[in-house]
């Protein structure tokens, strides 16, 4: 009876979440969508590879769209024989963004459940935990993979907690299932950072079976929890095997080229640490506006600042030196956020509920749950400095240097999402052990008293003097403030005295509303805090009787702060019409997308494309030979709207092809160091949108584009007459800069296959692209002497075949980044397909990984209902 009141309890706690999700979307319900800038680039980076799958029915794992041409295994390729992926869309089958909010809830209540075995406890860690507002944060952005691959962090926690409780048969399911649909989440950063608090909870653990003399029961569990996630890797071996081939090739692979970088083997220290957490930032996860939210900040948060702007304004008179100083201040982007990284959407806040609840658990947590305290609270500590980054870069360093893989990711901030799954665990245990534990009423009073009496004093301390404790205000700013002093200083001397009062006037009124709004958000943090004492305290003076009532009522509490909070950043202005949402490049401006731009931000930035969009779509219709496109009104490397319409030497992708992104380095950013390696002018970058049959160059701005064509692009494939030899990758780079490249092939002598390659100058000679396809490209050739075809395609030495009159040829790496194959006098027929031996490999793993699943979930619940039916008790939870 007690079990059959507890199922329902759990199906009512799951419809909660359901309702809630959708309570917080509900613009879904009217047939709205969310809005999401990354997921926008990915609509423009995967259109041609979804056009030729809709037109062949056939998996493409090539596109032009980007770059030149890239992989398509990380801009959303399909891959057979996935069930592993039809499996995640039974938990995702609410609409997005409620699908990913749900899937928190879930796979915490999971993990709940499997600890604790009680209802009450399962729901509240549910919404300590889906409430952080990273997770918001991270939807309103469009990092969908992230969030996805966070969403099952909770439930394969739970599998490998079972494992070392010794309840294998579940925990070995549990673990593979769990794990196989994190891996198809395809975020691998966050698959790493887990793994890194995981293998602290291994070290915990692994002292505590040698204190306890149990190693052969945790030697046991770990290696079930290995051979899980074999299966799970292998559920995925299509995805992962071609992820790991094509990583070798990005900026996160081994580059060979060094005129620029520090880290040949990874990406640069500076890349990876640049969104570093600064350490007082840390107290975020606490009062969310701390340092002043995100960095696009509501104008009505600064009151103070626009006032003294409109202020400053009206003193100036009219002389027009200094009204054209105040048009450059007042055109200067400035926020309430003062932290260390260069920008941010929002706060990594985990709720003042939570932390509070961390804080006491650190002191109260004791016995046998001291295993589990020991691992959260290490596992927190190290995700915080990690997070500091370049802020600690002793710490930083040696991980990066030396830890594996550690150098391949970008943004070390994002490692806060172990302590987001770490805070609301401990939180929650805090909470049952309050509740379960045979501690003394005495003892929990004493804690509740100094733990929480110290929290409290803390925030009355902040809130009374934080505006003399802090400085609110940035590195940044200050440099700022002083150059445009110093060009004042250079322009009129006459004017630094009075604009050196009136920037010092601004920028003190910029801190009186940051203060505010860290007053503010303390204030709210303490309300939190002294409500969850007080509940906790009145339960343990005996006031409340009822635990039940506590517990929601905390929990009740942590939901009113989240919601609140995380409304701040994702609310109903990030729902538009789903019309808009499906197809986010609209090229022309109807009545109906005018007047939602008039009302919301997202969809005016939409809008504001129309006029370039209509002129890629004219480009597109116009001309149906293949070519490229190089798109300065935008910021190229940094957009995926061009390549909805016609392929592009730009894009947006965190993984380019390694290659690629080391001529964007040295071609097209300008950089001053590169005077001493000959490069001046724009010789080099001629020759590089040459190369690339760069047909067309798009310039002025979105809203008044101009379209020039490059009449010395050299096409789809060219003849070269004479070969330029190289020793090195600086060599090779380098030479584009110099050499004609309309007929002189750079080659290098380590990598040529051919090193007897026979050319001669053929002035009638030709060869052209006849047929095009993102995965198979045909050409024709005719030419009286032997030649070195080279092919505006990117060079990518995997699973690209080459075949001449049928006969498979080595296919050279050649003007650093393209493809050439010698070709003998006479006409011939040149093949390139892709035909990656990766992705075969890799079904042919997932085939077998699908029938070990489906033995192992068969197995593990015929074992299951085998002991249940011999012993119907269950025993409680234990650490």
């Amino acid at each position: 009876m007690k079990n059959k009141k507890n199922l329902i309890y759990v199906l009512i706690s799951l419809l909660l979440f359901v309702v809630i999700a959708l309570l917080y979307c509900s613009p879904v319900l009217s047939g709205k969508s969310v809005i999401q800038p990354d997921i926008i680039n990915y609509r423009g980076s995967a259109q041609e590879m979804l056009t030729y799958q809709n037109k062949t029915g056939e998996n493409v794992y090539w596109s032009d769209a980007m770059f030149g041409g890239m992989p398509t295994y990380q801009t959303g390729a399909k891959f057979d024989f996935d069930i592993i992926k039809s499996i995640d869309g039974i938990f995702r089958f609410l609409p997005r963004p409620a699908d990913y909010i749900f899937l928190l809830f879930t796979g915490f209540f999971i993990l709940g459940l499997t600890v604790f075995k009680k209802w009450k406890y399962a729901l509240v860690g549910a919404i300590f935990f889906a409430f952080g507002s990273y997770y918001f944060e991270l939807i309103a952005a469009g990092h969908n993979g992230k969030l996805h691959t966070i969403g099952y962090f909770a439930p394969l926690i739970a599998g490998i907690l079972l494992l070392y409780r010794k309840k294998y048969i579940t925990g070995f399911v549990l673990t593979t299932l769990f794990m196989g649909l994190q891996l198809q989440a395809n975020h691998i950063q966050m698959t790493f950072y887990l793994f890194l608090a995981m293998l602290v909870f291994a070290i915990v653990q692994f002292i505590e079976s040698i204190k306890k003399k149990e190693l052969p029961d945790f030697l046991k569990s770990s290696a079930l929890a290995i051979v899980a996630i074999l299966i799970a890797v292998g559920l995925n071996a299509n995805r992962l095997l071609s992820t790991y081939e094509y990583s070798k090739e990005t900026t996160r692979g081994k580059s060979e080229m060094t005129l620029l970088k520090k880290n040949s083997n990874g990406l640069d220290h500076d890349y990876i640490t640049q969104w570093s957490y600064g350490k007082l930032e840390t107290l975020n996860l606490f009062i969310p506006n701390l340092m002043g939210g995100g960095s696009q900040t509501n104008p009505e948060d600064l009151k103070n600042y626009t006032s003294e702007l409109q202020n400053t304004q009206y003193s100036l008179g009219e002389d027009e030196f200094n009204q054209q100083v105040y048009q450059a201040i007042s055109g200067m982007p400035r926020s309430a956020y003062w932290g260390d990284q260069p920008g941010t959407s929002g706060p990594a806040y985990q709720g003042a509920v939570v932390v509070f609840l961390f804080i006491i658990g650190m002191f109260m947590v004791r016995g046998k749950y001291a295993t589990y305290k020991k691992w959260l609270v290490a596992a927190t500590i190290l995700s915080f400095v990690l997070a500091w980054g370049k802020n600690l870069p002793f710490i930083t360093n040696l991980f990066i240097d030396y830890f594996p893989m550690y150098d391949k990711f970008r943004a070390v901030s994002s490692i806060l999402v172990i302590a987001e799954f770490t805070m609301p665990f401990l939180a929650i245990l805090t909470l049952y052990y309050f509740f379960n534990s045979d501690e003394t009423d005495e003892f929990k009073k004493k804690v509740l008293y100094i733990a929480g009496g110290s929290t409290v004093g803390v925030l009355i301390l902040f809130y009374l003097f934080g505006g003399l404790l802090f400085s609110f205000t940035s590195g940044d700013e200050k440099l700022m403030t002083e150059q445009l002093i110093g060009q004042i200083q250079q322009a009129n001397p006459n004017a630094v005295a009075l604009w050196d009062g009136l920037m010092k006037r601004l920028d003190d009124a910029l801190i009186m509303d940051r203060v505010a709004m860290f007053k503010a958000d303390t204030l709210r943090t303490l309300i939190f805090v002294l409500l969850t004492l007080g509940l906790l305290l009145a339960y343990n003076l005996k006031f409340i009787k009822k635990s039940g009532i506590v517990i929601l009522g905390i929990g009740a509490l942590a939901l009113i702060d989240g919601y609140t909070v995380n409304k701040r950043y994702l609310n109903d202005d990030n729902f538009i019409s789903k019309s808009i949402v499906e197809n986010p490049f609209p090229t022309e401006m109807s009545t109906r997308l005018q007047d939602e731009a008039s009302k919301n931000n997202n969809v005016a930035q939409i809008a504001y494309k129309v006029p370039m969009n209509k002129l890629l779509s004219s480009i597109s219709k116009q001309d149906k030979s293949h070519f490229r496109v190089y798109n300065t009104a935008v910021s190229t490397f940094n957009e995926a709207g061009t390549s909805y319409f016609v392929p592009s030497i730009g894009g947006y992708h965190a993984a380019k092809l390694g290659k690629y992104q080391d001529v964007v380095d040295i071609y097209f950013s300008q950089d001053s160091r590169l005077k001493q390696y000959g490069i001046q002018d724009e010789r080099g970058l001629i020759n590089v949108l040459n190369m690339l049959n760069t047909k067309y160059i798009v310039h002025g701005s979105p809203t008044q584009p101009e379209v020039q064509q490059n009449p010395t692009a050299l096409g789809s494939a060219w003849f070269a007459s004479t070969i330029k030899w190289t020793e090195n990758a600086n060599d090779e780079i380098l030479a584009i800069n110099s050499v004609p490249v309309n007929n002189t092939v750079i080659l290098r002598k380590d990598l040529v296959a051919n090193k007897n390659i026979n050319v001669a100058a053929d002035s009638i000679s030709k060869i052209d692209l006849v047929d095009y396809s993102p995965m198979k490209m045909t050409y024709k050739s005719s030419s009286k002497t032997d030649q070195v075809a080279v092919f505006s395609e990117i060079y990518y030495p995997h699973g690209w075949v080459a075949t001449v009159d049928g006969k498979e040829v080595p296919i050279e790496k050649a003007n650093y980044v393209l493809r050439a194959i010698p070709v003998e006098k006479g006409n011939h027929t040149i093949v390139f397909e892709f035909k990656p031996q990766i992705i075969s490999t890799g079904n042919t793993i997932v085939i077998i990984s699908n029938i070990i699943l489906l033995i192992v979930v068969a197995g593990g619940i015929y074992l299951g209902y085998k002991k249940c039916s011999k012993n119907s008790d269950v025993k409680p939870a234990t650490a």
